[in-house]
């Protein structure tokens, strides 16, 4: 007879404990459940929360201005409040914004944000009309429920004195919901296909640019009031055609704009180049009502259309950067990252006699000499790029300390992994409650009479949502699952690091230093000593294996510094590092 491995022994004790435990905590709940209903509430005990917020809005200044919306809505959600007993406490909206996007609306998006962050919750939201809660439909019924389901705060539409406290009352305000965005889409119907008759007909839709007067129907300014929509070249616009002719002379945009200025005209050199790169001074009209149809305005161009090629073609000929950054230097690499280890300030760099390179402290009042970038027969002292590749090279690990080192990291990224491990638990909730509730709403349109087009609509949201997550949790599984190859590259990379910086290009050295000193790199001016605490802590890690050994990379990478300098600056710290 065969015994059966001390494995298997263990894991039946634990199941036997867990069955064990299961039962003896169901008898005693069972038989304790008398002793727990004293702590059960009576609804007399419950205090009533009448206190109420009021969100009123209209959907363009000229309501604003024009009538009285606004007054009249907060008049009615007092009446609503003192009949139901509610105590109005907070008012939001008080002004126009457009229904297009729920949260592009300024008082609306700080009126969810209070709810959500407010300890003491209102009892409920009052607003005259759903349609001036929201027309966006789905995402507005999925923030109500939101509001409702997680937060316990009712919507109360003032003008049917509905509320979401019952089953009906929720139903009832998500069918205004409902109808509030059937509404808009059948305006959007009627609406859009005549914006683009109009467009296709020439005319310009909305203000026109700077440099014309806009004639029409429905302009504000009563003189520019006419039967036919009408642009005129105005007195800004005679300038603006001058600045289009120095232009084409290649005169720079700086001095087409004191050239305008001496003539009372005050531009941006935003507004000129954004004049440069737009069709309506050819006279083209391009609009996204036309999908991407190209056609000729009603209207006289500031330039031709040649001469706007012409521009535009210089334009986009023209270099981005017509010529080298006087920073970046190929040949001294550490320009714009190395700092100076006695006043903390940054370190420039020039060339002496056209050939020899120098590192210099920014700062007049320091006493640090100026440091030669390479060794060289003449050089009194070693240059400071072979001081760096000394210290790349003391971080390559010797085959003795590797096992030691990588078992090390191994212990280190599984602790800066935990993040991981608890976003994906969380994702994994995540994707069980979503597919939750995808049963859920399989249910009610099957057994509820749900309506088709909130399923679908719902349903869609949630499968999207669902394999966005699902794409995540695949994402930090792939990310925590190769770790021993991640150690080992790592290994890999640092025994080549001087190799790597010694023979690549300008760019690849800056990677390679950014890497390794992320926050810059300190030196020590009057020692000619690199400061490894400002180390990647990856490489700090690998540097507290290899730093004693040898006279002469303690030497050349030691932390001390001279007692007369500065302590560095700022600013100069790690930071968090995880692969």
């Amino acid at each position: 007879m065969t015994h059966p491995k001390k494995s298997s022994w263990k894991s039946l004790i634990n199941c036997i404990t867990l069955v064990t435990l299961y039962v003896t905590t169901t008898i005693l709940i069972k038989m304790n459940t008398e002793y727990f209903k004293r702590f059960v509430k009576s609804e007399t005990e419950e205090i009533k929360n009448n206190e109420v917020w009021v969100y009123t809005r209209v959907s363009s200044k000229n309501q604003f201005d024009s009538n009285h919306s606004i007054e009249n809505q907060i008049y009615y959600a007092t009446r609503l409040a003192e009949k139901m007993g509610y105590k109005i406490t907070r008012e939001f909206g008080n002004t126009y914004e457009s229904a297009k996007d729920d949260f592009t609306k300024k008082e609306f998006t700080k009126l969810i944000n209070e709810v959500k962050e407010s300890k003491k919750k209102p009892f409920g939201i009052m607003i005259y009309k759903m349609s001036r809660f929201s027309r966006s439909g789905g995402s507005a019924i999925g923030l109500v429920d939101d509001l409702v389901k997680t937060h316990g705060v009712h919507l109360i539409e003032v003008s049917t004195e509905t509320d979401t406290s019952t089953v009906t009352g929720e139903l009832r305000i998500i069918d205004s919901l409902v109808h509030a965005r059937r509404e808009n889409v059948e305006r959007l119907t009627f609406t859009i296909p005549g914006l683009k008759s109009f467009v296709s007909r020439g005319n310009w839709l909305g203000k026109s640019p700077r440099g014309y007067d806009h004639y029409g129907p429905r302009v504000k300014n009563s003189k520019f009031v006419q039967g036919i929509q009408e642009l005129k070249i105005n007195e800004e616009g005679r300038l603006l055609r001058l600045a289009w002719e120095w232009k084409l002379q290649n005169i720079p945009d700086h001095q087409i704009i004191d050239k305008l200025r001496v003539r009372g005209l005050k531009v941006t050199k935003q507004f000129v180049s954004s004049m440069w790169r737009n069709p309506f001074y050819c006279g083209i009209q391009v609009n996204r009502f036309m999908d991407g149809e190209v056609l000729k305005g009603n209207w006289e161009g500031l330039v031709s259309e040649e001469d706007f090629r012409t521009v535009n073609d210089q334009l986009e000929s023209k270099p981005k950067n017509e010529y080298e950054p006087y920073t970046n230097q190929q040949s001294r690499p550490l320009q714009n990252q190395l700092y100076c280890g006695c006043c903390g300030s940054k370190m420039t760099g020039y060339k002496a006699k056209g050939k020899f390179d120098y590192y210099k402290c920014l700062n007049s009042k320091c006493k640090s000499k100026d440091l030669n970038a390479n060794s060289s027969k003449k050089s009194l002292k070693e240059g400071i790029h072979n001081v760096f590749s000394d210290l790349l090279s003391g971080l390559k690990l010797k085959e003795t300390l590797q096992e030691v080192f990588k078992e090390q990291m191994r212990l280190t990224i599984n602790g800066q992994n935990k993040v991981f491990f608890e976003e994906e638990s969380r994702l994994k909730n995540r994707i069980e409650e979503l597919n939750r509730k995808l049963d859920g709403l399989d249910r009610k349109y099957a057994f509820d009479n749900l309506d088709k087009d909130l399923y679908t609509r719902f349903r869609n949201e949630t499968v999207a949502e669902l394999r966005t997550v699902e794409l995540k949790l695949d994402d930090f599984q792939t990310r925590i699952s190769n770790l021993d190859k991640r150690v080992e590259d790592l290994v890999h990379f640092s025994g080549k690091l001087n190799e790597i910086w010694g023979s690549g290009d300008y760019e690849t050295k800056v990677t390679v230093q950014k890497l390794i000193f992320p926050k810059g790199i300190v030196i020590n001016p009057v020692e000619r000593e690199y400061r490894t605490s400002g180390l990647n802590p990856i490489f700090r890690l690998i540097h507290s294996f290899t730093g004693d050994d040898g006279d002469r990379n303690k030497k050349r990478t030691g932390r001390n510094t001279d007692p007369s300098c500065l302590v560095a600056g700022t600013g100069l710290e790690p930071v968090t590092f995880g692969l």
